[in-house]
């Protein structure tokens, strides 16, 4: 069977795009542990860099650094993604903190906030 000469192909949504910074793989899970090391009163610089490898990795560094900020709230879809993938980037940055630590930080809005 032959295409039509009409038919034009479709273009990926946003969300289906794994380079797209606002892209969720459905194994990503706010309880998955990034790192292995706990943030603690000792070791920030080996943590920070530990986290900034793996967020880099799933292309959610912008989140902390603030590249990757809210879209406006005419962007329905997209303002929901981006709240998923912020919480979603929170999580994984308070599940390598240690709990004492942890508290003090857990009512932050936003991962970049959370990272500051």
């Amino acid at each position: 069977m032959s295409e039509s000469a009409n038919t034009t192909p479709i273009a990926p949504k946003w969300y289906d795009d794994p380079s797209h910074s606002l892209y969720l793989h459905h194994s990503d899970q706010p309880t998955m542990i990034l790192v292995a090391q706990s943030l603690n009163q000792e070791n920030y610089h080996i943590w920070s860099h530990a986290i900034l490898m793996a967020l880099t990795t799933k292309n959610k560094d912008g989140f902390i650094d603030g590249t990757i900020t809210r879209p406006p709230a005419s962007s329905e879809a997209e303002t929901k993604q981006w709240t998923r993938c912020n919480i979603l980037v929170k999580g994984w940055i308070l599940n390598t903190i240690s709990p004492k630590i942890a508290e003090s930080f857990m009512y932050n809005d936003t991962a970049y906030e959370l990272w500051e």
